[in-house]
């Protein structure tokens, strides 16, 4: 007996539909309809088809481990699926190159702060600092010069009004040279910020479906998504993407929405890198 039999031997024995059996475990009538008669060929494949197996099994009261391991023995070329054994090798893989660059990075910036901090003499910072407190300082002795010019004329004349005069246009310099300094700050705020990573995938689904997202060759999701929900991977190398339902799949690539991946009720699998973002983008 396969498994889609035990399976299905197992519902009408407790006298389930396989509707009541999609709406606990929010697996679709036509995925758990193919199951049972081990037609896997309509399913996803991978983590997605032993995903459905252990959630059937364990609303029809069998073994979830046992049926998936039936399943496997069942049909043996479902243990090489390369979407489930990626991630493996990959993590089994050494430090890439970007690893040690990284860390050298990393250790050239924390020296750099180190003798910034306890040693600047040693990038010469004690003599450019010196000069500019000597040129700064004429600056602040000139300063006072023209209001001391100004001060004795009234003194010699007798008549209010010239000192009234003479008092405005002393404050006139302190008034035009203050407006400058808000300029400057705003021009710093409008630096824009750059991108944090290569690849920037938001999953947005306009209805429910499968989603498995591998970024670097890390699993990073890996189940169902509703409509509303917004998920967002980065990757530095390559995203791969597999989804049980292409027409219900939305998404946007490097902040721009991306092309459909297929049909409704169509598995899709997708490969994007730094060089083919443009082909996943919608015009």
């Amino acid at each position: 007996m396969t498994v889609g039999e035990r399976l299905r031997e197992a519902r009408e024995r407790q006298k389930v539909s396989l509707h009541a059996i999609a709406e606990k475990t929010n697996i679709s009538v036509r995925f758990l309809d193919a199951i049972e008669k081990n037609q896997f060929d309509k399913l996803p494949g991978g983590i997605f088809t032993r995903g459905f197996i252990r959630s059937y099994a364990s609303q029809v009261g069998l073994d979830p481990d046992a049926a998936v391991e039936q399943f496997l023995s069942d049909e043996p070329t479902q243990r090489d699926d390369d979407i489930d054994q990626a991630p493996a090798r990959t993590q089994g893989d050494g430090p890439t190159l970007a690893t040690f660059v990284l860390a050298g990075l990393v250790v050239m910036i924390v020296a750099l702060m180190f003798v910034y901090l306890l040693k600047p003499g040693w990038l010469g910072l004690d003599r450019v600092s010196a000069p500019s407190q000597q040129a700064s300082a004429p600056d602040a002795t000139s300063a006072p010069a023209p209001a001391a010019t100004d001060s004795t004329a009234p003194a010699a004349s007798a008549s209010p009004g010239a000192s009234t005069a003479t008092t405005t246009g002393a404050r006139t310099p302190t008034e035009n040279t203050s407006p400058p300094a808000p300029a400057a700050a705003s021009t710093q705020e409008s630096v824009p910020e750059s991108p944090r990573s290569p690849l920037r995938l938001v999953v947005a689904p306009s209805g429910r479906c499968w989603v498995q997202v591998t970024a670097d060759g890390q699993m990073r999701v890996a189940r169902e998504v509703s409509a509303g929900e917004r998920i967002t991977v980065d990757a530095a190398e390559r995203l791969q993407v597999v989804v049980g339902d292409a027409g219900n799949f939305a998404y946007e690539l490097n902040g721009r929405p991306g092309k459909s991946l297929g049909r409704a009720g169509q598995v899709a699998r997708a490969t994007i890198q730094p060089a083919t973002v443009p082909q996943f983008q919608a015009p």
